[in-house]
């Protein structure tokens, strides 16, 4: 954790998650690896946990390696925000009507799916259905919205709904917008919490992780596959990789479908109570409909701000303050009233896209 210097931070600031207050992830590194597993995973965020937890419920032995601590990539970075996946709709038409509806319902299945996990395990990480609202930032992509909407209604029953820019006051506090798209079925929760009450989950159902395994080796041999960091190995009948933003060199083939691109938040000092209800009236998960997103929302807590988006800079020695610097005039667009409010974090991580 560094201490972050600059006129807009405040004087305790730090260059660290805000969630990681709550849940900073932590594991014992271990020596020793298994000699074998019937199955090794590599990646312990979100995907590899949740596909541990599957597999060992299944009767399988699944042993869990990851780099750093379990969730200490993307899973405990991002901004908490998941819901329906209406926005892959019009990629996915070029392959059918058929096409578009299952990848939209799949992406309402994984929301039920992190509800069912959450409440099975009894994680405790502020999952909550508040809804979603996209601003719109000209005239055209108000337009653009309404457009959707229709051609998504000519397929699949859609709940999604315009807000013109004279109502928009009650969804968001800001004349920044031209009306935008509300999605009722949005949900946020706490990343690094849920993460966390993940790796407690899949331990209790007999799951070894192992902290402190950064893999630079996958054979395959006649038995199975052996897995190895340079110095210690593993030999598994089955590998999962689910590395996603953190994806090196291990699988030419998994590198070459996956780019790893950098996205960064920072978090509001906290603020009154009557600002908040002034800006964010509804305490909803909100984005902008930039072709690079900003995406923003109330802490859980509802006492601050979360404004995220992609960095400017990736190395240098001012790389911390000219993101957090980007990211506040971005966020000032919105939101000018915040123009004396603090920045108490700072962070960034890797999330994982297609190359298409």
């Amino acid at each position: 954790m560094t201490k972050l210097k600059s006129r807009f931070f405040t004087h305790d600031a730090v260059n660290e998650p805000y969630w990681w207050e709550d849940a900073k992830p932590t594991a014992t590194l271990e020596a020793d690896l298994p000699s074998h597993s019937e199955v090794v995973i590599i990646g312990g965020g979100f995907t590899g946990l949740n596909a541990a937890l599957t597999l060992a419920r299944a009767g399988r032995q699944v042993t869990v390696l990851d780099a750093e601590a379990p969730g200490w990539g993307a899973s405990s970075r991002n901004g908490g925000m998941l819901g329906p996946g209406w926005a892959t709709f019009d990629t996915a038409m070029a392959y059918g009507a058929d096409k578009a509806r299952a990848i939209v319902t799949e992406s309402f299945q994984a929301l039920q799916h992190v509800t069912d996990v959450v409440g099975r395990e009894k994680i405790d990480c502020d999952l909550a259905v508040v809804g979603y609202f996209r601003g719109a930032v000209t005239p055209r992509a108000y337009d653009a919205m309404g457009a959707q909407l229709e051609r998504i209604r000519k397929v699949m029953p859609c709940d999604a709904y315009l807000v013109p820019r004279a109502e928009q006051h009650g969804e968001i506090g800001t004349d920044f917008y031209h009306g935008g798209l509300a999605i009722p079925g949005y949900a946020g929760l706490h990343p690094a919490r849920y993460v966390a009450g993940l790796a407690q989950a899949v331990k209790r159902a007999g799951v070894k992780i192992v902290a402190g395994v950064r893999v630079t080796a996958l054979e395959w041999q006649s038995t199975g596959f052996r897995v190895s960091d340079g110095k210690r190995q593993i030999e598994a009948k089955q590998v999962l990789l689910a590395t996603n933003g953190y994806t090196g060199p291990l699988y030419p083939f998994l590198q070459r479908r996956i780019i790893p691109i950098r996205s960064a938040i920072i978090a509001t000092e906290p603020l009154p109570s009557a600002v908040m209800s002034q800006l964010m009236p509804k305490r909803r998960m909100l984005a902008g409909s930039q072709r690079v997103v900003t995406y923003f929302r109330p802490s859980p807590d509802g006492t601050r701000i979360l404004f995220g988006g992609r960095v400017l800079k990736v190395t240098g020695e001012d790389v911390v303050e000219t993101n957090a610097a980007h990211l506040r005039k971005q966020m000032l667009q919105v939101f000018p009233e915040l123009a004396d409010a603090g920045i108490s974090h700072y962070w960034h991580g890797q999330t994982g896209f297609t190359f298409d």
